[in-house]
């Protein structure tokens, strides 16, 4: 007979104290949890529980294990942001135990690990940086008197001086004792260590040498090089990098001891390396002359614009720094001026919708047509698109914008400036005056520009728009909800394109994933309905920068307002009996099933699902969902 742990003999947990010290759990919520794991037959990591059960999320619990890994051990470290299951941890403890290697060698032995996120856990665990040292972003005065060959038979190498004049070293083993015997012999106790991986270490050492080499042989063009300020060399590497591996933002944020570096990619920050803390003046002060910003004012927050060129193509970078306890935090919003035109079949509506949206929205002649959702959901491309198909010598599309973020040929465009007096409102009294067919209003934000909207529909124009709800209901219930007549929306609104992006599981990766009875559970599915059917999962790799994701996919809500919608907003009926009438009189999809028909073909997972897309508690069963969406 199975015993249970008492409240009094519940043992500590150095992850639930870490989110209760960081406020992210309350200690009922922790107690309850605790309790919830002693009684469950399957034995659960902590953190895994409490995901399932909407007190944390996996990028706070990580977080934490970040903050305060110098408490935990690297086995519950791994398990607790579920990197690893309880079943490799004991295979790597008996490979441990039999050949004497170390538990993270064994892990990744077995493929349970990859060496970048080891690395990255080991150095939360010992609270130091962790530094992949490309020789383009290290300060060439710590290298000062160093021979690459030293450098390559010991295995680390110097990355930046501070003004006092302590050296941060990047190594790969913290308990190698050659290697810190070495760094001993030269720098006494004068540096600071940081983790990186071998194999970049050994090529920032083999890129030292060829520096040393192209220096004897072009004296005067390499001095200029190595004279140049080693925080415009690192500005300018965050920058290019972020680039390369399709960022949108760039986020330095200070620690109590280092400074981190994380990009936001595919809509997800994705930590990329820390920084000494000794830096950050300088690398902010840098970041504001090329923003034009106060480099002396260090208590207001700031705002400002980069203008940065590579490769031949122009970006805006838009700077934004932010006063905290720990120092300035600066993120850099990175907008490409070359950005192209996405095509309608590259959104990822299933081609029934699309086809539905093509002929029933987007070539009716008059209406008003809203596309909705959060920020970062798709919605500006959306719209883009819809343009970019409607545009043709016989029409005339006028568009008033804050700001103008794609340039279309054949639109005429305008984007606020208010400065000068060319506001949203002047701009709407105008834009009818100047015989368009198709007006766009950027985005709807109160009664004003929606009667706007309304009354150009009124006058015989199409009329597209963005607007902030959560699902195409909510748009309609918002209408109403800012004094617009029913009778107006109903005989105005078209459609309504509710959305949001969801990473694409990467393609290198990719394998066979059979999700647990209790994530089903969470999604509504049916466990015995799901086991006929292949999930895929990324596995991460260098490609995906060891997310297991590249690229996003739309998951879409198309509602398109027919008699029956109609009357259900005059009566203004409540949003599920809305919701009811369009899934039944006009086969409305929602982006919940959107979602689970994407997942089940490997576009996407069932974890993305639960991270970004709304819950709805009217489903189909799966086969009919896949039917509607093929």
């Amino acid at each position: 007979m199975m015993t249970q742990k008492t409240a009094e003999q519940e043992p500590q947990s150095l992850l639930g104290d870490a989110l209760v010290a960081e406020g992210l759990l309350t200690e009922s919520q922790l107690r309850r949890a605790v309790r919830i794991q002693n009684y469950m037959e399957q034995p659960r990591q902590l953190g895994q529980l409490l995901v399932e059960l909407g007190y944390a999320s996996k990028q706070a619990i990580a977080e934490a294990v970040k903050k305060h890994g110098v408490s935990m051990r690297l086995g519950d470290i791994l398990l607790e942001q579920d990197l690893i299951t309880v079943d490799h941890l004991e295979q790597a403890l008996r490979i441990q135990l039999e050949r004497g290697i170390k538990l993270g060698q064994a892990l990744i032995e077995l493929g349970a690990i990859n060496e970048h996120c080891l690395l990255q856990n080991l150095a939360h665990q010992a609270g130091i940086p962790y530094i992949e040292p490309g020789f383009n972003m290290i300060d060439v005065k710590a290298l000062k008197g160093m021979s690459p060959d030293y450098l390559a038979g010991h295995a680390f190498i110097p990355f930046s001086v501070s003004e006092t004049g302590r050296v941060t070293l990047v190594v790969s083993e913290l308990q190698d004792k050659p290697t810190m015997q070495a760094i001993r012999e030269v720098f006494q106790d004068n540096f600071n260590l940081a983790l990186g991986p071998a194999d970049v270490i050994r090529q920032a050492i083999e890129d030292y040498r060829n520096f040393r080499q192209r220096r004897e042989a072009d004296t005067a063009r390499v001095a200029v090089e190595a004279g140049e300020d080693s925080v415009v060399k690192l500005l300018n590497h965050i920058i290019q990098s972020a680039i390369e591996e399709r960022a949108s933002d760039i986020h330095i944020e200070p620690l109590a001891d280092m400074i981190r570096l994380r990009y936001r990619i595919d809509g997800v920050l994705v930590y990329k390396t820390d920084f000494p803390k000794d830096i950050l003046t300088r690398l902010v002060s840098r970041i504001k002359v090329l923003a034009e910003a106060d480099i002396s004012e260090h208590q207001r927050h700031q705002g400002g614009h980069i203008y940065y060129e590579s490769d031949g193509h122009e970006y805006d970078l838009r700077m934004s720094v932010y006063v905290t306890v720990q120092g300035e935090s600066v993120v850099l919003r990175i907008l490409s001026k070359q950005t192209g035109l996405v095509d309608l079949d590259e959104l990822g509506m299933n081609p029934t919708m699309r086809d539905r949206y093509c002929t029933e929205v987007l070539e009716r002649p008059t209406g008003v047509v809203l596309i909705t959702g959060p920020t970062g959901s798709g919605k500006t491309t959306t719209l883009y698109s819809s343009l970019n198909y409607c545009k043709g010598s016989n029409i005339k599309i006028i568009t008033v914008e804050d700001p103008v973020e794609y340039m279309i040929d054949g639109i005429a465009q305008c984007s606020v400036h208010t400065k000068i007096g060319r506001t949203f409102e002047a701009s709407l009294r105008e834009i009818v005056r100047q015989d368009p067919d198709i007006v766009v209003l950027g985005e709807i934000r109160d009664s004003a520009s929606a009667e706007t909207a309304i009354q150009a529909a009124l006058t015989g124009h199409k009329v597209y728009s963005t607007f902030h709800t959560e699902d195409t209901i909510g748009g309609l219930l918002r209408l109403i909800d800012m004094d617009i007549e029913t009778f107006l929306i109903s005989s105005t609104v078209i459609s309504v394109v509710a959305q949001r992006l969801l990473r694409r599981v990467c393609l290198r990766c990719a394998a066979a994933h059979t999700p647990t009875p209790a994530e089903l559970e969470r999604l509504g599915l049916n466990y015995k309905e799901m086991r006929e059917f292949e999930l895929k999962k990324g596995l991460g790799c260098s490609h995906c920068n060891y997310t297991g994701y590249r690229g996003r996919v739309g998951v879409f809500e198309l509602l398109i307002v027919n008699d029956d919608v109609k009357e259900a907003i005059l009566q203004k009926r409540p949003s599920h009996i809305i919701r009811q009438t369009c899934m039944e009189s006009t086969g409305l999809i929602s982006m919940w099933e959107d979602g689970i028909a994407k997942a089940i073909r490997g576009t996407t997972t069932l974890e993305e699902i639960l991270r970004t897309v709304p819950y709805t508690y009217q489903m189909r069963p799966l086969r009919q969902v896949l039917a509607m969406t093929q």
